[in-house]
């Protein structure tokens, strides 16, 4: 058994921190695709309102047996204090019952708590239990929060 980081980043800065858990923690390292083109400043205003009206989204990612893993760590980047709607639809399609859940999330200054918050619930919600959260600010040194919190 092992442990599997997934997450969605639109910028890179999940990835770096998603990168960096992986590299403490050892494991499989995935990442969620949103099928919605969200680069460039215009698509960005447009992925604002789909997670300010819960617009749904379609993802892309390698299918695994979560069952297999030892812990389960879930990634996001903070749009207006809620997670990306690739995340939200990444829980949703998947059971989380009775496996151990470390959410976290990136940010350029606020909404982390919120935003891990949301993904607590909806885990819950699908039988995970969610044994820690943290935000790493991207302003900041990542790498040495990152390892901070895990």
């Amino acid at each position: 058994m092992s442990d599997l980081i997934m997450y969605y980043t639109r910028s890179n800065n999940t990835k770096t921190v998603a990168e960096i858990i992986a590299n403490k923690v050892g494991g499989d390292l995935l990442e969620i695709i949103d099928n919605k083109k969200r680069n460039g400043p215009i698509r960005y205003l447009t992925s604002l309102i789909d997670v300010s009206r819960d617009n749904p989204t379609t993802v892309t990612y390698p299918k695994v047996d979560l069952n297999q893993y030892d812990t389960i760590y879930v990634g996001t980047p903070v749009w207006m204090s809620k997670p990306a709607p690739a995340i939200n639809k990444f829980i949703e399609e998947n059971d989380f019952t009775g496996l151990d859940v470390v959410t976290f999330a990136t940010m350029a200054s606020s909404g982390g708590e919120s935003t891990t918050s949301i993904m607590n619930e909806e885990i819950s919600k699908k039988g995970g239990n969610v044994i820690k959260s943290f935000a790493v600010t991207a302003k900041e040194d990542m790498k040495t929060q990152t390892l901070n919190y895990i």
